[in-house]
């Protein structure tokens, strides 16, 4: 929802496509065919590996090859499997990709993280997402803990020269006695510190408005995946769907974000995924 593109590129891409697609009815005959040329994101894409995790264990230099092909630029990582750190940067770096960004299990946050600053290092990864919960870890209290931990992980990050994020499913917008886990994420964890990397499906799918979360905490969400929903609420090749991204990608600025990952939970074929939806997003 990323190789370290030039921001203000993104942005005015973003920004100008949106303002087209929200443009309304007094659009005249030639505005309507520009709104038609106008790609819903005109930045560098990324993906999130956990979209290609089973042909990434297999071959993750085939994998790799084959994501840049499409065009891909960033690579966030789900872990490596069996495979190197090391062999897969460079990899990545023969092909021209980068790694901007990681996602973290909890129990490596909690009890590794010097093992997590090193292999971000090695990777050249600057954003370390925690990715899931347990339902173990879902109530109030254990909301409360873990924006606690992310913070004293974030600044420790900080100090390094990382940044640490949280990354949402529909289970955090549940409400428990009037609250939610993830309004005591936003409002427990430093802004200083502690960045949100927003799946816009998932907020989709627990019937929350992404435009009221960028007004609630501007700046806050740095990081997006991008995947759409179907009419029937599953998850489907991005353009496939219901999800207005030209829109969403027109508040990038007062959002805050900066890397654009494209994912796929469980495609049929991920690669042909992946594809499809680079082409909707860039065409």
């Amino acid at each position: 929802m990323a190789f370290t593109p030039d921001r203000r590129t993104i942005l005015a891409g973003a920004i100008s496509g949106g303002a087209v697609l929200m443009s309304g009815c007094s659009m005249s005959n030639e505005d309507a065919e520009q709104k038609d040329d106008v790609a819903p994101y005109t930045g560098k894409l990324g993906v999130q590996l956990y979209t290609v995790r089973a042909l990434f264990e297999k071959d993750y230099q085939a994998t790799l090859k084959a994501l840049a092909d499409i065009g891909i630029k960033d690579c966030e990582t789900a872990g490596f499997f069996a495979h190197k750190p090391a062999d897969v940067r460079k990899a990545m770096d023969d092909l021209g990709l980068v790694t901007n960004s990681a996602h973290v299990q909890l129990a490596d946050m909690r009890e590794d993280f010097d093992g997590v600053l090193e292999l971000a290092g090695i990777m050249g990864q600057r954003n370390l997402v925690l990715p899931w919960l347990a339902e173990e870890e879902r109530t109030l209290d254990g909301y409360r803990a873990i924006a606690d931990l992310l913070n004293t992980r974030g600044e420790q990050a900080k100090k390094a020269g990382f940044t640490i994020g949280y990354h949402n499913h529909e289970f955090e917008f549940l409400d428990q006695d009037g609250s939610n886990g993830y309004d005591i994420l936003l409002e427990r964890t430093d802004p200083s510190l502690v960045s949100m990397e927003i799946d816009l499906y998932w907020v989709r799918k627990a019937g929350a408005d992404p435009f009221a979360l960028f007004e609630k905490a501007p700046g806050r969400f740095t990081s997006c995946h991008i995947k759409d929903m179907g009419s029937d609420g599953d998850i489907v090749d991005v353009g496939s769907g219901v999800i207005d991204f030209a829109a969403i990608f027109a508040e990038a600025s007062n959002a805050g974000l900066e890397y654009f990952y494209i994912e796929h939970d469980s495609a049929p074929d991920p690669l042909v995924s992946i594809g499809r939806s680079y082409t909707h997003l860039t065409s």
